[in-house]
């Protein structure tokens, strides 16, 4: 008997030792059953709320065993009461699945506001230097399959509506593609899949949607490629799952495999392009047939619609294809502009991104893009002279180059001149700094020139 209570103490304390022991401490831990960033500790990070909820959230998201135990309680609640309590989705009726929060519904607020505001800067910047642009919007999945959505649950989206007009006023050029996929609904086409990744679109809805995106952007430029079903053969594949989640599903998917030749330049620029930390998604993709077609080269900020699925069209249709992860970078716009200098520009966002962790709100409202060299001239008077170019420092990696340019004067705006290249130099705290590729600078270092703004003056310097 005292043995048998000594064995119960022990797996007693084994129970309560093991989450202790398994504690997850490891930096920018991404949850793999709910799909996001991990609370961090908040001893070594600072935080403006309530220091007892950062650390309650912090020990709840990173105890031992924690996958484990969600995992478990998710699939007990399915076999006996048919409910789905997992943190990132909720039932529908049919079998539907859907992501969680349905029933929080947004409304439309200054946060719809800003980033209207940001979109037109973005339309704004590239108008002035003769590129394209186009705004997509893409709508979440109970907004095309509202009718499967549980019954009690009022999902509201009026919010879009509003943004979209925002954008009329404003007068920014997008794509709203809700129609589009209601409109391939309505064919029979599953555009999104009953339970599988039930918060972004499926092969199928993503080839629907950037066709959409294509023939809109080959008003501008004819040679973009507008995928076809010869471009492109269509299987399915058997999914026992959920996305980023072990709970168990048997649904068949469609899988678009597109067969093309691509030259993968992503890794020459992945250890020195500054991407957001918790973002990081970059890629860099040469097309040889469609370069021969003189398709053009292709700046896309996307998000995960793009990233998981719409991306495979893309490579197809440009003869380059360079995305960036859009959330938070987007907001570093001219970085990436001087670097690639696009012939397009795209900006691609799903309906359950606009929220502050996606796009920084304060980031936002203090954005402040230069307008064109050309533009400011008409305006202003011409300094006769060039005041020596000193006080540069240059950071040469093998394919980007960081030039800083240590100056005191503050200067309304200021570019760089390479060649017959204009870029735009950004304030940081010891003067101006502007990244271009390596194989431009070194073809173009010893004529450097730099031009400023200063009170209606334009000021140079070599």
């Amino acid at each position: 008997m005292k043995l048998l209570k000594k064995i119960t103490i022990l797996v007693f304390c084994i129970i309560l030792l093991v989450p202790i022991f398994t504690f997850n401490m490891k930096k920018d831990a991404i949850s793999e059953i709910d799909n996001r960033v991990l609370a961090e500790n908040p001893l070594t990070v600072e935080s403006s709320e309530d220091f007892t909820t950062n650390m309650e959230n912090y020990i709840n998201d990173r105890i031992g065993l924690r996958n484990e135990m969600i995992l478990a309680y998710t699939v007990l609640n399915d076999k006996l009461f048919g409910k789905m309590v997992h943190p990132s989705y909720t039932y529908g009726q049919d079998g539907y699945v859907f992501g969680a929060g349905l029933e929080a519904n947004v409304r439309y607020n200054e946060f719809h506001e800003v980033f209207a505001d940001m979109v037109k800067m973005i339309q704004d910047y590239c108008e002035e230097r003769d590129i394209p642009f186009l705004f997509v919007f893409n709508p979440a999945k109970p907004a095309i399959m509202k009718e499967y959505i549980a019954e009690g649950i009022n999902y509201q989206r009026e919010w879009v509506d509003k943004f979209l007009a925002a954008l009329d006023e404003r007068g920014v050029r997008y794509l709203d593609n809700t129609e589009t996929l209601k409109n391939a609904k309505e064919a029979g086409i599953e555009v999104f899949n009953k339970k599988y990744d039930a918060n972004h679109w499926n092969d199928l809805g993503a080839y629907y949607g950037t066709d959409a995106m294509l023939e809109e952007l080959k008003k501008d430029i004819p040679t973009v490629h507008v995928n076809t079903e010869e471009d492109m053969e269509v299987t399915e594949v058997r999914e026992e799952s959920l996305l980023v989640s072990k709970f168990p599903i048997d649904e068949m998917v469609p899988v678009v495999s597109i067969y093309n030749e691509l030259e993968s330049r992503t890794d020459l620029f992945a250890d020195e392009l500054e991407l957001n930390e918790s973002y990081r998604g970059f890629g860099y993709y040469l097309n040889p047939e469609r370069i021969e077609e003189d398709s053009p080269k292709a700046l896309v900020f996307q998000g995960s619609y793009m990233n998981g699925y719409g991306y495979k069209y893309l490579q197809n249709a440009f003869g380059e294809y360079i995305y960036v992860h859009d959330y938070q970078n987007i907001l570093n716009f001219p970085y990436y502009y001087n670097i690639f200098k696009p012939d397009c520009v795209i900006f691609e966002v799903a309906e359950y991104t606009f929220a502050d962790s996606y796009f920084n709100l304060e980031k936002m409202k203090t954005l402040d893009f230069q307008s064109t060299y050309k533009s400011m001239l008409e305006d202003s008077e011409v300094s006769g002279e060039y005041f020596p170019l000193e006080s540069v420092e240059v950071e040469e990696g093998k394919i980007l180059t960081k030039i800083n340019w240590s100056q005191n004067e503050s200067l309304e705006q200021t570019w760089m001149f390479m060649g017959d290249e204009e870029y735009d130099l950004m304030r940081n705290e010891t003067g101006y700094t502007v990244t271009v590729l390596t194989e431009e600078y070194q073809k173009y270092k010893d004529e450097l020139k730099l031009a400023g703004l200063s009170n209606g003056m334009m000021l140079y310097w070599k």
